[in-house]
């Protein structure tokens, strides 16, 4: 297959599923009005503790929605691979002569895209309710952080994907994962106010790296290069990583017959 039909076909499923989403009560309360909750309680706090200050409330805004777009990477990369055994595809698109590994990339991709509507909809719940300013630092560089974030948690929900294709409630994986990133990616709670053996944690993760790219595009006096770095770099890594654990459960499940068992 060419790369631009590569491309072709990850776009094509990416929209689809955005799609597919948006017709989901599930996934727009998880992704549009889970974060307005979240981020209200943390404006209220946030205000208590630290003053009123709009460089403030932005960064609880772009955390709290953040938390949403994690939150809909971990279900929606799941639930895509659970609907596709449910409606009894998995076993049509696992053997198409297309490689599975682009569908597989362009539902996760789908699953964040619709997630990172969710950041949108806190930053103009803060400026419509609580007076917050959008500004930023470095306005060229959002876009670029904000495809940084794109491509690192979309290569990070394909390797967690993978778990998926094997096991049939491996979902339950997805509510264990969802609050401990939270914490530790500091979403909301500065890195540092956490235990320092937290900290490496954090740097293998790819929210930690998309919020730094994010609030260093708006917020912070110098340009976010370095965390625009590491999301590109654990994109690729977490990518090779998704490909080679594919292939092995998919040999597994070809060479079991269990794909639709398990």
């Amino acid at each position: 297959m060419s790369i631009a039909r590569s491309f072709r076909l990850i776009w094509f499923v990416t929209w689809f599923n955005v799609r597919m989403l948006l017709v989901s009560e599930f996934f727009v309360l998880l992704t549009f009005i889970s974060p307005l909750i979240f981020a209200t309680l943390a404006f209220f706090l946030f205000r208590l503790g630290h003053g009123t200050g709009g460089q403030t409330l932005l960064y609880a805004a772009l955390g709290s929605g953040m938390m949403g777009v994690w939150s809909t990477t971990l279900f929606g990369c799941g639930g895509a691979i659970a609907w596709q055994r449910w409606e009894g595809t998995l076993e049509l698109l696992v053997n198409a002569p297309t490689r599975y590994d682009f569908i597989l990339a362009g539902q996760t991709f789908g699953a964040v895209i619709f997630g990172f509507a969710g950041i949108l909809m806190t930053i103009a719940w803060g400026m419509l309710l609580f007076g917050m300013p959008l500004t930023a630092t470095f306005p060229l560089l959002v876009p670029l952080s904000l495809l940084a974030a794109v491509v690192s948690l979309g290569a990070l929900g394909m390797l967690i994907a993978t778990s998926f294709v094997l096991y049939r409630h491996a979902n339950a994986l997805s509510n264990m994962l969802e609050y401990p990133i939270w914490l530790v990616a500091g979403l909301l709670v500065p890195l540092a106010t956490l235990p320092a053996w937290v900290q490496p944690i954090s740097w293998v993760l790819a929210p930690t790296w998309g919020m730094d790219a994010i609030r260093g595009a708006t917020l912070q006096s110098q340009p976010p290069w370095f965390a625009i770095g590491m999301c590109f770099a654990l994109a690729v890594v977490y990518y090779f990583l998704a490909r080679l654990a594919l292939v092995y459960v998919l040999h597994l499940a070809r060479r079991d017959a269990t794909l639709d068992l398990r």
